[in-house]
């Protein structure tokens, strides 16, 4: 009796066989969930990132509502050479638009605490006056604030350098932390004249240096402006890992030389069509690129698919990565006549 009820514990046991089918059937349910819980994480990174944007909408919004004109992309900056506008009087000072928008992202005390009368950053290529040194803001602009960075970003807000940055430099590297997102210049950079005086080009983006548009300006109807993009920097998209401090030069990006039909620099059929071709909004850098679309002032991201943007009606749009680069030309124009359709 006793013999039968030990050969009976015996076979409840799992033979080695048994337990390698188990681990192999465990094993294909991890390889099958892993890819779906990514899959989760990623979605709620992106939901988190669109939210971002909606918050930059209102500040922009608010900060509108305030002033009437929404806030400079870059407030005299270095790379702008021109000596007659840049002088001892008027020196480079590079404070970005981000700084402008701190009290309208519940940063009322950090805004206080920044001094306007001195640098953001120290660059200055062209030997142009700066005044003061990058070091007095730098707990301001090394500040970590999550709502400038992508969830997704994986080198998003982390401290570029420890260095301090020099007049040479075209980016300071003082403790700056990256931002996620750019504002749309449409097609001028950091080094283009003030907003003002390109306001009869029809390349015109909402923001520029030492200026940007008001609502009334964006013609083209603000469900089809861009405000803002996604941009990430650092060595995968860019030349240099430098690129993209928040508080600093180099915050505000643009599309590449898509000119409306009617202009006498107006590209042919054919060159849109190669640009198109050649460009994606998530495209690496690519240093033999002919057509710098992925240089360092472009959109871009690293969502599966597309990118997020901001309109200047507040909705924030996930594109497609292989948008029409024409379309999205005519998105980041606020009064170059075009009608943009579905995109």
């Amino acid at each position: 009796m006793f013999a039968n009820r030990r050969k009976s514990l015996k076979s409840r046991g799992f033979t080695l066989i048994e337990l390698l089918v188990v681990i192999a059937i465990i094993a294909v349910l991890i390889a099958l969930l892993l890819p779906a819980v990514q899959q989760a994480r990623e979605a709620a990174r992106r939901t988190q990132c669109k939210n971002n944007m909606k918050q930059m909408g209102l500040a922009l919004h608010n900060y509108h509502d305030t002033f009437n004109v929404m806030p400079p992309a870059l407030l005299n900056s270095g790379r702008y050479n021109a000596p007659t506008y840049i002088t001892a009087t008027n020196p480079v000072l590079n404070t970005t638009g981000w700084v402008f928008l701190l009290p309208y992202i519940d940063q009322a005390p950090v805004y206080n605490n920044y001094n306007f009368n001195v640098c953001s950053s120290m660059s200055s290529p062209y030997s142009l006056p700066v005044r003061g040194t990058d070091a007095t803001n730098v707990a301001i602009v090394g500040m970590n604030l999550p709502m400038l960075l992508c969830p997704s970003h994986p080198n998003g807000g982390e401290v570029v350098t420890s260095n301090a940055g020099v007049a040479s430099d075209f980016y300071s590297r003082n403790q700056a932390r990256r931002t996620s997102y750019l504002f749309s210049s449409g097609s001028f950079q950091d080094y283009s004249a003030p907003y003002a005086t390109t306001a009869a080009d029809i390349r015109q983006g909402a923001f520029g240096n030492d200026g940007a548009a008001r609502i009334r300006d964006m013609v083209d109807g603000v469900s089809n402006t861009l405000l803002v993009g996604e941009a990430w920097g650092g060595g995968r998209y860019k030349t240099s890992t430098s690129y993209g401090p928040w508080g600093m030069d180099g915050t505000h990006t643009s599309v590449h030389g898509y000119t409306p039909s009617g202009s006498s620099t107006a590209l042919t059929s054919a060159t849109v069509a190669a640009y198109t071709a050649q460009w994606n909004i998530n495209a690496v850098y690519n240093a033999g690129d002919p057509l710098k679309l992925t240089y360092a002032w472009v959109f871009n991201s690293g969502h599966t698919g597309g990118a997020q943007f901001l309109l200047g009606d507040g909705g924030v749009r996930f594109i497609s990565e292989n948008i029409n680069y024409q379309t999205l030309c005519q998105l980041a124009y606020i009064h170059d006549g075009s009608v943009v359709g579905e995109f």
